[in-house]
């Protein structure tokens, strides 16, 4: 009896250790070839730098970074930079990635861990190119732990597209939503201390001039009624801190999203050192919009050709709060009439 158990056991044995050559072999989804402690990426991290461009795919939001030289640009939006070190950060995270411990091959669980199919859930699709365009990785990353490992370390829930399995990993990868933050932001930062005139033009031609002498100066409102009671000198020099911390929602190539020929704001800044700043604002699509172009003498001359190489090329959406100061008028600097 106790031979023909271990001949049982043994024939067990067999038809398990076949099965599992046969799922290897013909490629059995259920069946994963990695093993905790591995990296997640292994053929990676040699391979670094003939990454050329990044894909990321999620629910909402599409992006494809190319390379060029040392820097990153997003193809949707023309090749406009991306901000910047983010795209280097993904492409050494993912090769950072170590496995931890298997968790499910169920697909009605991945949900839990965020590593649904791409365009599902929050899970985020991340794929790695060369310059041929031949693929170097691709992983989906779901979850993120903070400290689930202990000492500092996160966890990630990742997935392999096609594999059935999830994984705990060890890394530390953020994704967001927001398209914003996946650009360079910073349109323009002209501090407010700089800027000596502001003229402001409404669509109908209505101007409002605020000047100053010196930068320590008040700001005055030039042709302003005899009689008129202005709300503080706070909102009389808000408008000429339209370009300070300028910063974009979105961007599109100026020939893909051009000024109109109506219904435009107009906002010029001069500064006291020679800088000239023209902006043309417009709403669209519930957006705001802007083109920019500049001018300098004298030590301001290179500022401005700077400026217009930056963002010459391009329509910039702004935030509601700089688009608001740049469509001020004298009406909103005077305090109400009483009884109004």
């Amino acid at each position: 009896m106790q031979r023909r158990g271990l001949i049982l056991l043994a024939a067990a044995t067999l038809v398990l250790v076949v099965l599992a050559v046969v799922a290897i072999a013909t490629g059995d989804r259920t069946v994963s070839r990695a093993a905790p402690g591995e990296a997640a990426l292994p053929a990676l991290a040699g391979r670094l730098g003939e990454v050329d461009s990044v894909g990321l795919k999620r629910s909402g939001l599409e992006l494809t970074f190319v390379r060029d030289g040392d820097g990153w640009f997003v193809a949707e939006k023309g090749n406009y930079p991306a901000a910047p070190g983010k795209v280097r950060q993904i492409v050494l995270g993912m090769a950072d990635l170590a496995l931890v411990e298997p968790k499910t091959q169920k697909a009605d669980l991945y949900p839990r861990l965020e590593v649904d199919d791409p365009g599902k859930g929050k899970s985020t699709l991340v794929t790695l190119k060369d310059k041929s365009g031949v693929q170097l990785a691709e992983l989906i990353i779901g979850k993120r732990r903070y400290d689930r490992l202990g000492a500092g370390n996160d966890g990630l829930y990742i997935r392999k597209p096609g594999e059935d399995q999830a994984w705990l990993a060890r890394g530390s990868l953020e994704f967001s939503d927001q398209l914003s933050s996946w650009l360079e932001r910073r349109v323009l930062d002209i501090p407010e201390k700089r800027i000596a005139k502001v003229t402001l033009t409404q669509p109908d031609g209505e101007k409002l001039v605020i000047t100053r002498t010196s930068p320590d100066a008040q700001f005055t409102v030039e042709d302003a009624p005899g009689d008129a009671k202005f709300k503080s000198e706070t909102a009389t020099r808000q408008p000429a801190m339209g370009l300070e911390t300028l910063d974009l929602d979105d961007v599109k190539p100026a020939a893909d999203m051009q000024v109109p020929d109506k219904d435009v704001f107009t906002a010029s800044f001069v500064t006291f050192d020679g800088l000239s700043v023209d902006v043309r604002l417009f709403d669209r699509d519930t957006m705001h919009w802007i083109a920019v172009s500049a001018a300098g003498t004298g030590a301001a001359e290179a500022e401005a050709k700077e400026i217009d190489r930056k963002v010459g090329r391009w329509t910039f959406a702004v935030p509601s709060h700089k688009a608001t100061a740049l469509k001020t008028k004298l009406a909103d600097l005077l305090e109400p009439a009483k009884g109004s």
